[in-house]
């Protein structure tokens, strides 16, 4: 099962765009393709060694990829606790990793969105409140 992670997000977004397969990659960097694909559902975070390999071939800043690593690291060794330490809602995990992928147009529809939903939720109460009032 694919799980959300700054580090496989990233992967999964460079090799999209450089029109790469798991087997071409895995052929590239000297890794199995099992090791990419699991690295692909989140499901494993790779070595030093083969991170390096990575950031020269898929043009990464391996100081900012190392950074990623470490975050999902640290995600995946403390659990809702990572976020909770950062004064962020463990429940907007998905938001925070996908939110550097979106243009800024995309984030602003977004916070509409939300903002629409809250909205949406508030007025519907309102009512429900004005409906026991009036009963």
């Amino acid at each position: 099962m694919k799980k959300l992670g700054f580090f496989s997000e990233q992967l999964a977004e460079s090799m999209a765009r450089q029109k790469l397969t798991a087997t071409l990659l895995s052929q590239r960097v000297r890794c199995s393709y099992e090791y990419i694909r699991r690295m692909l559902d989140g499901q494993s975070l790779p070595s030093l060694r083969l991170l390096r390999r990575l950031s020269a071939k898929l043009g990464w800043n391996e100081k900012e990829m190392r950074r990623f690593v470490m975050m999902d690291q640290a995600r995946g060794k403390f659990g809702d606790a990572f976020w909770i330490v950062l004064g962020k809602n463990p429940q907007c995990d998905s938001v925070y990793i996908l939110w550097e992928f979106l243009t800024p147009e995309e984030r602003d529809f977004f916070a509409d969105f939300a903002r629409f939903l809250v909205e949406r939720k508030q007025r519907k109460e309102r009512e429900a409140m004005n409906l026991v009032v009036n009963a």
